[in-house]
């Protein structure tokens, strides 16, 4: 049985059609599963922060790069935890394990790292390259609470909002104004969890 030319065209401008109206599905699919991984990766760090915190006795942290650190290729889509030596409370905090980055399309909103207090950290960036950076960061401190930043500034509430986009300097770059999901945290037992708020 063969098939004559007509009827291979229709077949494949149903198959173009198809793929036309399945294409933002699936894309939107995608973004869903990246914002879902960005929550757990975030999520992850804060608590391998305040474990560490809780372990060693010192202040532990989740730094997140801003439009000023060394690499924009980390601005704004990075994390890194980082601690403080329990023997020697004069020294930077560095860095425990390696960069946690999001997923490619998704970022941090400038705004909710705005509000955080900044620190000196030592930090590798390839090839194997120490760095001392200005980073802004949320502190976790022995008994797993947050530490107020420095001078007893306002304490930022609403944790880390994620988006579907990138950032341009400090602008975010993405669609709609719908709330998006923020990683909150408690200030005093240093628990995370996700929510919907509005866009900082």
């Amino acid at each position: 049985m063969a098939f004559s030319l007509v009827e291979l065209m229709a077949v494949i401008g149903v198959m173009a059609l198809l793929a036309v109206v399945a294409a933002p599905a699936l894309k939107g699919l995608a973004g869903s599963g990246g914002r879902k991984q960005a929550i757990s990766q975030i999520m992850g760090a804060f608590e391998l922060a305040r474990n560490t915190a809780i372990a060693t006795g010192t202040n532990a942290a989740v730094a997140v790069p801003d439009d000023t650190f060394v690499s924009s290729i980390y601005s704004f889509r990075s994390l890194a935890v980082v601690a403080w030596n329990p023997t020697n409370s004069t020294a930077l905090p560095t860095m425990v394990g390696s960069w946690i980055n999001l997923p490619e399309g998704v970022a941090i909103f400038p705004n909710s790292v705005s509000k955080l207090a900044k620190a000196n950290v030592s930090v590798v960036l390839p090839p194997f390259q120490t760095n001392v950076a200005l980073l802004p960061m949320i502190v976790f401190q022995p008994d797993g609470g947050l530490l107020d930043p420095a001078g007893g500034g306002s304490f930022p509430t609403n944790g880390l909002a994620i988006f579907e986009g990138t950032v341009t300097g400090t602008t975010p770059n993405r669609q709609g104004t719908a709330k998006v999901e923020t990683i909150v945290l408690s200030r005093f037992t240093g628990r995370a969890r996700g929510t919907l708020m509005n866009a900082p």
